[in-house]
């Protein structure tokens, strides 16, 4: 958990940070788009080969040479300004953060006893917002000039590998590189619920964090207002996530699935209605807290769904949907907003939380 923590604040930091040298640089926005399209094209590329990776390495030594790889792309970005060059690092990059993350999301599951999943998930994505958080409030602190945010990054990001020691000598790390992985396909079509849901709840959490603050100000409020329509989602999304994983180890994932998308469904309805009302910030909080919950519903299918050995094949497989719902996700919000301005990306998320409310049903007639 303190490891993906780490890498969740610098995620969320790199990608405004070239951004926003990009466009100082007079890049087109074209452009600027497809270089933070490279991590999720990347994972959805190489993601196949992390559980081999994992296998032959194991958990610790995944961890170090993803942690080792992304380092090194962070001080070379300033040293190597040529936009090839970006593109090559944030593709290498994207990879790298990539196998942090997935071995770091499966050595949590892998642990957590049934009884407490829910729990235990629920406050791993809770650490995970609350970092991914203040990826942008350290731009702040930091600001965009010259080498010194990339080596502060890229020394911030060496801070990952601090507790892998303590945890292997504590002896709690798992050893998926004693057993053959399962095909991803087959990982796919044994738990399909939890897969579709992180397609959809990638799709909708990249949609909110770039359109919402469009949204709000073709809606008429001010830059400042709008912006902060996405924090009380951020707010919301980290304070509801142990109180969604208690749920999830009293209820059935599917009963909690469908509240979540009932809630996805209804807070985008209601939004046009109280988008200059002081009831917007109660209808955020709340629609971010289940929204989010999406996440932690389906990360603790997942868990429950493979065996500890599978889990390696299993997560990449679930990491790979979410990050295509990451890439697609924003191509639909923008293309609906563009026929139907503004409340086209209203309507993606309403359907998106009714899709989730179906593949609850369908979960529970599986149980």
């Amino acid at each position: 958990m303190a490891s993906v923590g780490v890498v969740a604040l610098i995620y969320s930091l790199v990608g405004p940070l070239l951004s926003v040298n990009l466009e100082r640089r007079g890049i087109d926005s074209f452009t600027n788009g497809a270089l933070a399209a490279m991590p999720p094209i990347a994972v959805l590329l190489c993601g196949v080969f992390v559980p081999m990776l994992v296998r032959r390495l194991g958990a610790i030594a995944s961890i170090v040479a993803g942690t080792a790889v992304a380092v090194l792309c962070l001080v070379l970005f300033p040293l190597l300004p040529a936009l090839p060059a970006w593109f090559a690092l944030r593709f290498i990059m994207g990879i790298s953060i990539g196998v942090i993350w997935i071995v770091s999301e499966t050595w949590v599951n892998a642990l957590a006893p049934d009884h407490a999943r829910g729990k235990i998930i629920g406050i791993y994505v809770t650490v995970l917002s609350g970092c991914s958080a203040g990826g942008p409030l350290l731009i702040g602190v930091l600001g965009v000039e010259g080498a010194v945010p990339f080596f502060v990054s890229a020394a911030i990001l060496a801070l990952a590998l601090l507790p892998v020691p303590i945890a292997a000598a504590g002896g709690s790390v798992p050893t998926f590189h004693h057993h053959e992985s399962i095909p991803l396909l087959q990982a796919a079509r044994r738990a399909p619920v939890p897969m579709i849901a992180a397609v959809i709840h990638g799709g909708t959490m990249v949609v909110n964090m770039t359109l919402l603050p469009v949204y709000g100000m073709r809606m008429g409020l001010s830059e400042a207002q709008a912006v902060s329509l996405v924090t009380a989602l951020i707010v919301g999304g980290m304070a509801a996530q142990i109180p969604v994983g208690h749920l999830l180890d009293r209820f059935n994932a599917g009963r909690v699935l469908m509240f979540s998308g009932t809630v996805q469904a209804i807070g985008a309805a209601l939004l046009p209605f109280s988008i200059d009302n002081p009831s917007i910030w109660i209808l955020l909080l709340v629609w971010g807290g289940f929204g989010n919950g999406i996440y932690t519903t389906s990360l603790t299918m997942l868990g429950r769904a493979f065996t500890k050995e599978e889990l390696p094949s299993a997560n990449t497989i679930f990491t790979m949907f979410w990050e295509f719902g990451a890439f697609v996700g924003p191509l639909l919000g923008g293309a609906a907003m563009w026929l139907w301005d503004p409340h086209g990306m209203i309507a993606v998320s309403v359907v998106a939380g009714l899709l989730l409310v179906m593949l609850g049903v369908r979960a529970l007639r599986v149980v």
